[in-house]
């Protein structure tokens, strides 16, 4: 209950205790409440004001401005982020080949005909071995296979993303040495840099066929997206336009430079 509220009830005591004089009148009320309106009114609004102050403050954007040049068209400013390409490719379930390997130190091929514009070839190794994997004589990946030092499972796979098309008859060429061929004289679960054309193919008839198993399983791989893949969009864009007039603008920040491109 505030003063004001007081006076208020005084102002009507009074008049009840007084026998004579003119009393309270309607006006009198009619201004005690008006004055109480008005100071009630003015402590919401500062109250109000801070409170948005706060909130402004712990949602404010981290922001960058961007002057549009004298005579450019500020909705040329606001245009949409840079983009750059973004190529995905998902294996399926249909298995177009799956076959025992039975023999290592040679390279074993396994034709298939392929109905998917891509291809995903697996291959197991049941022993710590280092695997091969040519695509149509050319030679696409390679690594350990199996359990190997470590105490994991290794297992080789891989999925051409050339963008070829790889419907129709394919052949693909899969060899196992022992992984001390290939690492050579370094040191026993180092890695091992992957191997030339000419250095696998001489590692494995050096190695010659001996016994081993494994399995390599060749099944459909698609193109999944091709999505836009916006750039350095990590800030809100406020623009300042010639009238003074601020936009907060969902754009992204233009790139500096270009962005690094993918090692591998």
């Amino acid at each position: 209950m505030t003063m004001t509220d007081n006076d208020l009830r005084d102002l009507l005591a009074r008049d009840a205790s007084e026998a004579r004089g003119a009393g309270v009148t309607l006006a009198d009320v009619d201004r005690r409440v008006r004055r109480i309106r008005r100071r009630r009114g003015a402590a919401g609004a500062v109250l109000a004001a801070g409170l948005a102050a706060a909130a402004m403050v712990a949602t404010a954007p981290r922001t960058v401005t961007i002057t549009p040049a004298d005579g450019s068209d500020p909705a040329a400013a606001m245009a949409g982020p840079s983009l750059t390409p973004g190529v995905s490719y998902l294996a399926g379930q249909r298995v177009f080949l799956e076959k025992e390997i039975e023999m290592g130190g040679r390279v074993l091929r396994f034709p298939y005909t392929g109905i998917s514009t891509s291809v995903n070839v697996q291959v197991d190794c049941r022993e710590p071995s280092y695997a091969f994997v040519w695509l149509n004589g050319r030679l696409e990946t390679q690594g350990v296979c199996g359990v190997q030092r470590d105490q994991v499972d290794h297992l080789i796979s891989w999925i051409d993303e050339s963008g070829g098309d790889l419907r129709g008859d394919n052949e693909v060429d899969v060899a196992l040495v022992p992984v001390q061929r290939a690492a050579a004289d370094r040191d026993p679960g180092t890695p091992i840099p992957a191997l030339g054309e000419h250095e696998a193919e001489r590692v494995v008839g050096e190695t010659g066929e001996y016994r081993t198993g494994g399995r390599v399983t060749i099944r459909e791989a698609w193109l999944l997206a091709v999505a836009p893949t916006p750039v350095n969009c990590d800030r809100d864009i406020v623009i300042h336009k010639p009238n003074g007039q601020e936009i907060l603008s969902s754009a992204c920040d233009q790139p500096s430079e270009k962005p690094p491109s993918p090692q591998g």
